[in-house]
């Protein structure tokens, strides 16, 4: 009995840690404080890690990245050139920039679809949509 006891409370407590510390770890939302944004990626890139982290950083506006549209006809490396590139299913990512306005609603959410190649650093970030929010309280 004191085993099954034991074994309740530990995923209790297993299930409590993941919940408090998701967004923490969670390799989908990028948290920034200069300026204060939140990029959530729908589901992860069928790409590297550090891709996605300069998708999430151009999308913010923390690393301003002209070459994140690029032009579908001009592959980045042989094998695109050859065989064309590999699109991955398209991604939607939302930006909230928190505390724009003064008042309420303060913050503006957009909305991205961002299409990638497997292979190579093609990438399209479209704008769909943009939208003011009540999401920080007015200080």
């Amino acid at each position: 009995m004191k085993i099954f006891r034991f074994l309740v409370s530990f995923v209790l407590i297993g299930f409590l840690v993941v919940f408090v510390f998701a967004d923490e770890f969670n390799p989908l939302i990028y948290q920034y404080t200069d300026p204060e944004v939140t990029v959530v990626f729908s589901n992860p890139l069928e790409v590297s890690g550090p891709r996605q982290r300069e998708i999430a950083d151009t999308i913010a506006g923390i690393e301003p990245n002209p070459s994140l549209i690029h032009n579908a006809e001009s592959p980045e490396n042989i094998i695109c050139t050859l065989f064309g590139h590999d699109i991955a299913p398209e991604v939607s990512v939302t930006a909230t920039h928190h505390k724009v306005n003064e008042y309420n609603p303060r913050c503006l959410m957009e909305v991205y679809h961002v299409t990638y190649c497997k292979r190579c650093d093609y990438t399209v970030a479209e704008l769909v949509n943009s939208f003011f929010i009540i999401c920080c309280p007015e200080d």
